[in-house]
C-alpha cells in the first residue's frame, strides 16, 4: 500500500496492513482496555432478586435431597425387614402341612391301648409325640395355650360352651384341637369349648367361687 492510500485510510495502516501497523506498542494499549471490560463482566454484582432466586433455589435443592435420603432409608429399613420376615417365617408352609400329622399322632397316643395291653407300643408312640413337638419348637413354633386360661378371640375359635357360676369372664373350658403360633404369628386358632359367666336377671353375675 502506498504512503498516499495510508493517510487517505489511516485504520487499514492500523488493523489491516500486517507489516508495520499492527506495532507492539498499539498491541499494548488494546489489551489493558480488553481485561478491563472482561473483569468488569465477571466481577459485576448480582442483584439482590438474583441472590435470593439463588437461595430459593438452593433450598429447594437441599429439600429435595432430605426428602431422597429419607425414601432411601426407608426403602432400606423395609427391605431389610422383609428379608428378616422371609427368613424368621421361612419353615410357615412346612409347619402347616406338618401340624394335622401331629394331630393324628395325639390321637393315636390319646386311644393307645392301656399300659398292660402293649406298653411298649403305648411308649413309642408317646415318644415320637415328643420328639415331634421338639423339632416343631426348634423351628419357633408353640401350642397355644387353652383349658384354664381367658378366652382370647386372637388364638380361640369357640365351637361350644356354657354358663356357670364359676367363673366372672369367658374362660376355655376344653380343647377340641390344639392351635400353633409360628412366633409371633397365629398359624391356626385352637378349638375350644367355652364357659361364660352365668346371667342373672336383674343383677350382676355373683362372684366366682
Amino acid at each position: 500500500m502506498t504512503n498516499d492510500a495510508r493517510r487517505r485510510n489511516p485504520a487499514a495502516g492500523e488493523l489491516g496492513d500486517p507489516g508495520g501497523a499492527a506495532t507492539p506498542e498499539r498491541a499494548a494499549e488494546i489489551a489493558p482496555e480488553a481485561a478491563g471490560e472482561a473483569d468488569g463482566a465477571i466481577l459485576a454484582t448480582p442483584s439482590a432478586d438474583e441472590i435470593g432466586d439463588l437461595r430459593r433455589e438452593l433450598a429447594e435443592r437441599n429439600d429435595q435431597f432430605l426428602r431422597l435420603a429419607a425414601d432411601f432409608e426407608n426403602f432400606r429399613r423395609r427391605k431389610a425387614q422383609e428379608t428378616a420376615d422371609r427368613a424368621r417365617y421361612a419353615s410357615e408352609d412346612a409347619a402347616l402341612a406338618l401340624l394335622p400329622v401331629l394331630d393324628n399322632l395325639r390321637r393315636a397316643v390319646e386311644h393307645a391301648p392301656e399300659p398292660g395291653d402293649d406298653p411298649q407300643l403305648q411308649s413309642g408312640l408317646r415318644m415320637v409325640l415328643v420328639q415331634f413337638e421338639t423339632a416343631l419348637a426348634a423351628i419357633g413354633v408353640e401350642r397355644i395355650t387353652t383349658v384354664g386360661s381367658v378366652f382370647d378371640p386372637a388364638v380361640h375359635q369357640a365351637i361350644g360352651g356354657e354358663e356357670s357360676d364359676e367363673v366372672t369372664e369367658d374362660t376355655v373350658a376344653a380343647e377340641v384341637q390344639a392351635g400353633y403360633r409360628l412366633h409371633d404369628r397365629l398359624l391356626r386358632p385352637a378349638l375350644v369349648r367355652v364357659v361364660h359367666p352365668r346371667v342373672v336377671l336383674g343383677g350382676a353375675p355373683p362372684p366366682a367361687r
